[in-house]
């Protein structure tokens, strides 16, 4: 198998000089207004947009931006290239912060896992606690229970026999008794229950 020689003379890119660029190190830190950075808010919030940060976290991560770099240069990390335009030299500093705060916010736990919901204190936690209106049922069941067991063997059974949906009649000829007693007694338990549940 025969190798194929290049017949150019012509040098490369990667094998050509390159300018010597000063180290980040040797730059000097620069100090710029916060009026500056402030300036290209709406270049900042293009980019976030494009991080594809969500519409409702937006405002949050441009602010978060803003505070990283005004900190960074308070602290003299903004060190640009001398020669570069000024403009320039901001905007592509700004895209690295950019950069990185949207990652960190897109990689956050509560980020990936979040389900938006309208209004969160609604939300239900795991497990689901019962609505209020079962607890109010549940606790007038207790009450109507604990009620019923303080009435007589007789006035249990009267009630019982109208739950289940006997006519009086019905209960008199079963209980043995005239139909008028047992619309007289069948008031009457249904009065002591009503004063225990009003206690």
């Amino acid at each position: 198998m025969q190798t194929r020689r290049r017949k150019t003379t012509a040098v490369h890119a990667r094998g050509a000089p390159r300018r010597r660029v000063a180290s980040l190190a040797q730059r000097p830190a620069i100090r710029i207004p916060v009026e500056r950075i402030l300036a290209e808010r709406r270049w900042i919030a293009a980019l976030v947009n494009a991080g594809g940060v969500p519409p409702r976290d937006r405002e949050d991560v441009l602010q978060a931006v803003i505070v990283a770099a005004w900190m960074a240069v308070e602290e003299g990390r903004y060190r640009p290239d001398a020669s570069a335009d000024p403009r320039r030299a901001l905007l592509g500093w700004l895209h690295s912060i950019v950069w990185r705060t949207v990652g960190h916010h897109r990689n956050r736990a509560w980020v990936r896992r979040e389900i938006p919901v309208a209004d969160p204190w609604s939300v239900q936690p795991e497990p689901p606690r019962e609505s209020e209106l079962v607890v109010e049922a549940r606790e007038r069941l207790l009450a109507v229970r604990l009620a019923l067991s303080r009435l007589t063997r007789a006035d249990q059974e009267m009630l019982a026999l109208c739950a289940v949906g006997h006519g009086v009649r019905a209960i008199a000829r079963t209980l043995g008794m005239p139909s008028s007693t047992a619309v007289r007694q069948i008031g009457r338990a249904r009065r002591k229950l009503w004063i225990l549940l009003r206690r």
